[in-house]
């Protein structure tokens, strides 16, 4: 398998948070702890410098942070591509932020309610997008009202994203994700043919494999492209995945990116071992089209969940 060039930077510039939501992939990582904007602007000068050309703002929530629009102007001053995750409670601190063409906001749609025209920032130029969690409890109508409800404040500009919760065992509760996504999905293809939906997959093959989904990408290889850098400084492999690797900063100064790349594959590698032991060495396609991605080597997702829920032929007990 080719390794994929690293190009984007994922800082947690605040590990704190006005929300609480219970799929929260960071909610074990809830430090307080936040970026200053001198050790930030290095981060940024190092990244730019190895050929990073994305950065996510992330969290906790970024506009808690005190300094959040010195923080985005930054941000846009190194990088070409600026990605802002939120969740928009903060509405007078969000619309401090001047987002470009190439920039996207990505809203948590758990707080929909707070979703209006000026939080869009709709007269500044980029892309809008829906964070759409779908979990086993998910009500689908009442969704599927807020989804058409949202999107008709500019179906032209906002893109509805449906994603399955990373934090339950998606094995066990398979049919019934499926048939929550199929709902919301179709319901508003057909209440509103308008509506720009995608169901984002970032699911193993042998989750997907002979089921009948909206359209995604096939192709479920999850290259470390990635760096993930929370507020102490700390270098973790990803939001799920998020124990401490090692600190960007030694003495003050920042290490070797060699450094951190050796931490980042060897977690990488970590991660695919426990793939390959849990089931991943008895299927055709590991490797090809599929590394098991993040839901294969989670500690609540056994062997035995997957085998009873996966079509594919020639996993079997």
């Amino acid at each position: 398998m080719k390794e994929q060039r690293m190009h984007m930077a994922r800082m947690w510039v605040t590990e704190g948070c006005n929300a609480f939501c219970h799929y929260c992939l960071n909610a074990r990582s809830r430090e307080k702890h936040q970026m200053d904007t001198q050790h930030f602007t290095a981060l940024c000068e190092y990244f730019k410098r190895n050929s990073f050309d994305k950065i996510a703002i992330m969290g906790g929530e970024p506009t808690i942070h005190p300094n959040f629009e010195e923080i985005m102007a930054i941000s846009q001053k190194y990088f070409d591509t600026v990605y802002l995750f939120t969740n928009a409670i903060n509405c007078s601190i969000l619309n401090l932020y001047k987002p470009r063409e190439n920039d996207t906001i990505i809203y948590n749609f758990s707080f929909a309610n707070n979703l209006n025209k000026k939080s869009f920032l709709l007269d500044y130029p980029g892309k809008r997008h829906l964070d759409i969690v779908i979990g086993n409890e998910t009500k689908t109508e009442k969704l599927t009202e807020n989804i058409l409800r949202v999107s008709s404040i500019d179906t032209a500009r906002i893109e509805c994203n449906l994603v399955i919760d990373n934090c339950i065992n998606i094995f066990k509760y398979k049919s019934l994700l499926i048939e929550k996504i199929n709902e919301i999905y179709n319901n508003v293809r057909f209440q509103n043919p308008l509506v720009r939906i995608q169901f984002q997959s970032n699911l193993p093959l042998c989750f997907t494999y002979g089921e009948k989904l909206p359209p995604h990408a096939l192709n479920t290889i999850c290259p470390n492209e990635a760096v993930l850098v929370d507020g102490e400084y700390n270098v973790r492999f990803c939001n799920l995945f998020s124990d401490k690797l090692v600190n960007m900063f030694k003495d003050d100064n920042l290490i070797p990116f060699k450094i951190l790349r050796n931490y980042s594959r060897a977690a990488s590698t970590g991660l695919r071992k426990k793939s390959l032991e849990k089931i991943c060495k008895d299927c055709l396609i590991y490797g090809d089209q599929c590394n098991g991605k993040c839901y294969i080597p989670q500690d609540t997702i056994q062997r035995e969940d997957i085998l009873n829920s996966t079509k594919l032929p020639w996993l079997t007990l």
